[in-house]
């Protein structure tokens, strides 16, 4: 209720300022001045006869015609813009004055939010006071760790980084970040985080520090979603579009189920095809699609004993392998078995279908990453 009493004030202040030349007009002074005008057409007149009869010179004439207009000019203006424009002027001005806070009411119901219920002032000095503390708290930590002998936990730090990428201070997050990355138990996600905080500190551009940042989260996890993700955006700012573009859809390959981050390059995906002119593409297009069990299959799973969920599971299982005796040169295929097999337990046939896959990724470059992919499962298996 405060709000639209004080926007109708100000609509009535607008309009005031709009309409004031209106009501504060002095008509005597409005007729004098017209008076004033009338003689001086009569003067111009009075010096072109003059001229023409050949009491003055053209010079002359001249000069007056120009003292005159010059007088007319300066009685003009006396009249205020008013009277200046008659009765039109008048109907502008009062169109004006109706027309502001009209326009700015539809203006705000447009662009604000007048269903949003105000705010009392207690809960807002609340929020402050909690703001404030929450600075408070952030500074102690950051105090505290900058002055540990062993540098601060990472963990400490981890929080710190997070707090500040909240709080929208990106610049600290990524410096907070930058005190751990070189540490021995940092992960890929460790350089990934960091990558994010550089990149979203200016602006969104991929600096050198943040190229540096997202190489390293790579090698550490080819896997890592996050590593590629920034990767191909940083391609894609250097002019390497369908590059990016291509690696954003490889490591989609690789994924045997739906995941959180999939929109997040799907939206990449498509906005660089739109970039260099191709359709766009939705997660069923993508070439060798996983063709592992549905989000049907799934629910329907969680629904199951465990016995019975155990065995449905081990049908999927076996329906992929036989499948991948048809089809022994599709590489995703003998990796979304091994990841299964790998659920299961079963080590020896998970090994066994790693190494059908490493067959395939020995004959594929060296950075590709589905290469470390097969390397990783079969050390994690002993090989």
């Amino acid at each position: 209720m405060i709000f639209w009493l004080s926007a109708a004030a100000l609509a009535l202040l607008t309009m005031l300022a709009l309409l004031w030349p209106l009501l504060r007009r002095d008509d005597a002074a409005i007729d004098r001045a017209d008076g004033a005008i009338a003689i001086f057409h009569d003067q111009l007149g009075e010096v072109g006869r003059d001229a023409e009869r050949g009491i003055i010179s053209s010079a002359e004439a001249e000069a007056a015609r120009t003292e005159i207009k010059r007088r007319m000019i300066a009685t003009d203006k006396t009249r205020g813009p008013a009277a200046a424009g008659g009765a039109s002027g008048r109907k502008l001005l009062v169109a004006c004055a109706l027309a502001a806070p009209l326009a700015g009411a539809a203006l705000y119901m447009q662009l604000g939010t007048p269903g949003v219920p105000s705010v009392p002032f207690a809960e807002r000095a609340a929020e402050q006071t909690e703001a404030q503390n929450l600075e408070k708290l952030v500074a102690q930590l950051r105090t505290k760790l900058e002055s540990e002998p062993d540098g601060g936990e990472t963990r400490g730090w981890e929080l710190l980084a997070t707090t500040y990428g909240n709080m929208g201070r990106y610049k600290a997050s990524a410096y907070a970040f930058s005190r751990i990355v070189e540490r021995e138990d940092a992960t890929s996600a460790t350089w990934s985080q960091y990558a994010e905080a550089l990149i979203t500190a200016e602006n969104g551009t991929v600096t050198r520090a943040a190229e540096i940042a997202i190489a390293r989260a790579v090698e550490l996890d080819p896997m890592n979603p996050a590593g590629t993700y920034y990767a191909a955006v940083a391609m894609d700012q250097a002019g390497r579009t369908e590059e990016a573009r291509q690696s954003l859809l490889d490591r989609l390959e690789l994924e045997i189920a739906p995941t959180p981050w999939m929109s997040f390059y799907l939206g990449q995906v498509n906005r660089m095809g739109a970039k260099i002119g191709l359709e766009p593409v939705s997660l069923p297009d993508f070439p060798d699609a996983p063709r592992g069990p549905s989000a049907a299959d799934v629910d329907a799973a969680s629904e199951m004993s465990a016995e019975d969920r155990q065995n449905f599971v081990r049908t999927m299982v076996g329906n992929l392998a036989a499948r991948m005796k048809e089809e022994p040169e599709n590489l995703q295929g003998w990796l979304q078995l091994a990841r299964a097999y790998g659920v299961l337990g079963e080590d020896d046939n998970a090994r066994t279908a790693y190494e059908s896959a490493k067959k395939l990724t020995d004959a594929l470059p060296e950075d590709d990453p589905r290469r470390a992919t097969v390397e990783q499962g079969l050390a994690a298996l002993g090989n």
